[in-house]
């Protein structure tokens, strides 16, 4: 083998070697973000909209399943 052979050989070994470190840096890199988004407490919920109007019968109102009384006089 020439001197010019081993040399090609050992820049395409290194830019191999090369390319898959930045392939592991990036794996790292998105992993260390998803590790700081996720290592935080999640925000409380608050809806942003109130324009549903609320129930007007309450919850023992609503699992009633009798007929509703007749009106007296």
């Amino acid at each position: 083998m020439t001197n010019e052979a081993a040399t090609d050989r050992m820049k395409s070994d290194l830019h191999r070697v090369l390319d898959h470190m930045r392939t592991d840096l990036e794996r790292v890199e998105i992993l260390a973000v998803a590790l700081g988004i996720f290592s935080r407490p999640v925000p409380d919920y608050e809806p942003r909209f109130h324009h549903l109007h609320r129930a007007a019968l309450d919850a023992h109102e609503l699992g009633e399943t009798d007929k509703p009384k007749p009106y007296k006089q």
